[in-house]
Formats: structure tokens, sequence, C-alpha cells
């Protein structure tokens, strides 16, 4: 995905995106839950989410490269924005839910699929071993089928 629809849909996953149309531009700022089409462009402030996947450059035109490199999975495993949207989800899933719905539910939020059996039964094992449902949702953010499009 293009970063700035990597960077809204982590913030819609959590409800947190905001999704007002029109307006002046926004600083690139990690708080600001704006859709990534007002995050201002310049040579001096860029978000260093969305530079790290790919963003347009502006040096070249608003043209984009392509690349996939080691930075982007560390982005999504440290960044700020990818750990608070992972702690914000699972109250949007369902708090009161079993792990095994509640597993089911986040791999249908996040990869926007239903998960195979065995998937299923990992994802279960997992909130049985570390009974925290943000790492759940952290982990699935940086499977490969959140960021690719297929």
């Amino acid at each position: 995905m293009e970063s700035q629809a990597v960077r809204d849909a982590i913030l819609h996953l959590a409800c947190r995106l905001d999704l007002t149309q029109g307006g002046s531009s926004i600083d690139p700022r990690p708080d600001a839950r704006r859709r990534s089409l007002y995050v201002k462009h310049s040579r001096d402030e860029q978000s260093l989410f969305l530079a790290m996947f790919d963003d347009a450059d502006i040096l070249a035109c608003y043209r984009r490269n392509e690349s996939v490199v080691p930075q982007q999975a560390l982005a999504m495993a440290n960044s700020r924005l990818a750990l608070e949207m992972s702690e914000a989800t699972p109250s949007v899933i369902g708090e009161q839910l079993g792990d095994q719905e509640f597993s089911g539910k986040a791999f249908q939020r996040v990869l926007c699929r239903r998960p195979t059996s065995d998937e299923l039964a990992e994802c279960t094992e997992f909130l049985k071993q570390i009974p925290n449902r943000a790492r759940l949702i952290h982990a699935l953010l940086n499977h490969n089928d959140f960021l690719m499009i297929r």
C-alpha cells in the first residue's frame, strides 16, 4: 500500500481516523489524526512514518518509488502510531469476547479475511500465553497481508 493508505488504515482500525473533509493542511506530527491527504509535504517538515513507506518525493515532482526494506518492518513494529492504535483497537472489536471469537474478529478487522483454522488456533494459543489483546493486534499489523495489496 502507499504510505498514506498504511497510516490511514492503522488509524481506521482503532476508529481514530478524522474523516473531516476540507480545510487546511496539518503539520506532520505523530499524534495527528486527520487523513494523510492533509499532511503537509515540505523539504523541512516530513512525516518519518510516511517517508519510510515510500511517500511521494517532493523533489521529484511527487513521484513515488516502490521499495521493500527492513526499515519498513521496524517502523511497523516500533512506531508510536502502530503501538497506540494496537492498544486502542481491542475495545473496537469487543473486550467481552472470548479469546477464539476475539481472534477471529481481529483477523477479519485487520487483515480483511477470515483466519484459517490453523491461524485461528495460533492466535487463540497466543492469547492464552500472552493475555494482551493489543499484542495480537500489533502482530497482525505486522502481517504481510496487512501491507500488501494482492
